[in-house]
C-alpha cells in the first residue's frame, strides 16, 4: 500500500500538466498512467507537429467549445487562461510560435519536443510516475480515497481523473473510467466520436475515393442549419473527411442521437454567386461545344469527380458532347456544384476520432472542477463532458482544467 496526498490517474496533457503544477507547490502528487508510456495521444496531435493551443481561443470560446449542459460557461479556461498557460511553457524552456488560423505550435514543430520538453521536467522536480498501472477499482472512505490496480494498492486524500474521453483508445483513454466514476452516482453523457469522419449516403462512394478539393460544408436537420465551415474536402469510400468536416462533426452526434435525420450540403465554389458559376459553367459549354461533357470540365474540377456529378445531372454518359446534350442538364450540374446533398448516416469509429462528445456531466461538478458529490474527486481534461473544435481548443482546455484544479488545490481560488 503506497499513500499521497494527491494521486492524479492519467498521464496524458492535463494529467501530466496539472501534477508539474502541483509539484511547484511541494504537494506530495502521484501520477498513474496504464500504458507503458506518458503522453502518447499528444505525439499524434496536429498531424505530429503538436497543436499545443490556438491565439484566438479566449475570444472564442462560445464559438468553439460545446457541452450537453448548454448553460455551461467553461469558466477553467478564464480561471487559467491562454497567458498564465503561456507563461508556464515558457518557464519549462517550451517555446512557441504562431501558424494559420491562430495555431500554436512548438518552435521545432515536433509534438516529441512537447513530449520530451513535459517528460524531463517531470523527472528533474521529481514527480513520481507509475506505468503500466490501469486502475480497476476506487473505494471511498471518509476522507480517504483507495485505488487498485493489477500490482498495488494506493491511497490518497485528493483524487484526480484525468483519463481522458474514448478517442483513440490504443493511446489509454478507452473509457473505462466511466463504469467506476457510474458506481460512484456520477451521470456519464454518453461518449460518442467527434472530430471525426463522417458516414454518407450514396452509391457512388467508391468512385470519389480519394477526390480532393476546396468548398464549404454545411451540416443541418430538415429545420435548422448547425453549423457551416470551408476548407480542403476529402472523399473517402465511406463518406467524407477534411478539417472542415472534423469541425461539423462536434454536432452530428448530439443531434443523430436524438433522432433527428441530419444533412450535408456541399458547395465546391462559394466565392462565387450562383449568378457567376452559372455565367462560368454555361459560357465553358459554348466555348468547348465540340468536346465530350467530361473534357470540357477538366480545368474546373478534379478528375474523378465531373462523370459523378455529370451522371447525378442527368448525363449518363461522360463522353457525350457538349453540343449534343440538353442544356437543362447543365442547370442541374450548376446547381450540384454549389448545393449537392447528402444524408449523413454517422461518423467512423473512436478509433479515427481526434476527440470525445460526452462525459463527466458538468452539472454535476463545481467550477473547481470538485465533484459536487465526492468530496475530494476532481476531473480534467477530456472526461468531462465538453469538446473542443480543432486547431488546439481541445488542448487549451487540458491545460486550463489542471490550472484550475492546481489553483484550487492551493487555495488560490
Amino acid at each position: 500500500m503506497e499513500k499521497y496526498d494527491i494521486i492524479i490517474v492519467g498521464g496524458g496533457a492535463s494529467g501530466v500538466f496539472l501534477s508539474l503544477l502541483l509539484k511547484d507547490y511541494g504537494k506530495d502528487v502521484l501520477l498513474l498512467e496504464a500504458k507503458d508510456r506518458i503522453l502518447k495521444k499528444l505525439l499524434t496531435t496536429g498531424n505530429g507537429r503538436c497543436n499545443i493551443t490556438n491565439e484566438n481561443v479566449m475570444n472564442e470560446i462560445e464559438d468553439r467549445y460545446t457541452s450537453s449542459n448548454k448553460r455551461y460557461t467553461f469558466s477553467p479556461l478564464y480561471t487559467y487562461p491562454l497567458e498564465e498557460t503561456l507563461s508556464y511553457f515558457s518557464s519549462l524552456g517550451l517555446h512557441l510560435k504562431t501558424l494559420e488560423d491562430r495555431k500554436m505550435y512548438p518552435l521545432s514543430l515536433q509534438a516529441s519536443s512537447v513530449v520530451d520538453t513535459l517528460r524531463l521536467s517531470l523527472e528533474e522536480k521529481g514527480v513520481p510516475v507509475h506505468l503500466q498501472s490501469k486502475v480497476k477499482h476506487i473505494r471511498k472512505d471518509p476522507g480517504i480515497f483507495t485505488l487498485t490496480t493489477d500490482e498495488m494498492e494506493y491511497q490518497c486524500r485528493t483524487l484526480v481523473i484525468s483519463t481522458g474521453g474514448m478517442s483513440a483508445p490504443n493511446t489509454g483513454s478507452d473509457g473505462s473510467i466511466f463504469k467506476l466514476l457510474k458506481a460512484f452516482k456520477h451521470t456519464i453523457i454518453t461518449p460518442m466520436p467527434a472530430l471525426v469522419q463522417l458516414n454518407l449516403d450514396a452509391p457512388y462512394l467508391r468512385a470519389l475515393s480519394g477526390v480532393k478539393l476546396d468548398g464549404k460544408a454545411t451540416l443541418y436537420t430538415s429545420q435548422e442549419i448547425l453549423r457551416v465551415e470551408e476548407g480542403e474536402l476529402l472523399f473517402t469510400d465511406y463518406g467524407i473527411s477534411g478539417p472542415p468536416i472534423l469541425q461539423v462533426s462536434r454536432f452530428v452526434h448530439p443531434n443523430l442521437f436524438g433522432g433527428k435525420p441530419l444533412y450535408l450540403r456541399l458547395n465546391f465554389f462559394p466565392e462565387m454567386t450562383e449568378d457567376e458559376l452559372k455565367n462560368l459553367v454555361l459560357n465553358q459549354m459554348a466555348l468547348l461545344s465540340h468536346r465530350t461533357c467530361q473534357d470540357a470540365l477538366r480545368s474546373l474540377l478534379p478528375g474523378k469527380l465531373i462523370p459523378v456529378l455529370l451522371k447525378e445531372s442527368g448525363i449518363q454518359k461522360p463522353s457525350s458532347l457538349v453540343s449534343e446534350v440538353d442544356p437543362k442538364h447543365f442547370l442541374t450540374l450548376i446547381k450540384l456544384l454549389q448545393n449537392w446533398e447528402f444524408q449523413i448516416m454517422g461518423t467512423q469509429s473512436f478509433n479515427s476520432a481526434q476527440g470525445t462528445y460526452g462525459g463527466v456531466d458538468t452539472r454535476e461538478v463545481k467550477e473547481t472542477l470538485e465533484s459536487k458529490i465526492v468530496p475530494g474527486l476532481y476531473f480534467t481534461g477530456e472526461v468531462l463532458d465538453v469538446l473542443g473544435a480543432c486547431g488546439g481548443y481541445n488542448l487549451q482546455w487540458a491545460w486550463s482544467t489542471a490550472g484550475t484544479v492546481m489553483k484550487a488545490l492551493t487555495n488560490q481560488l
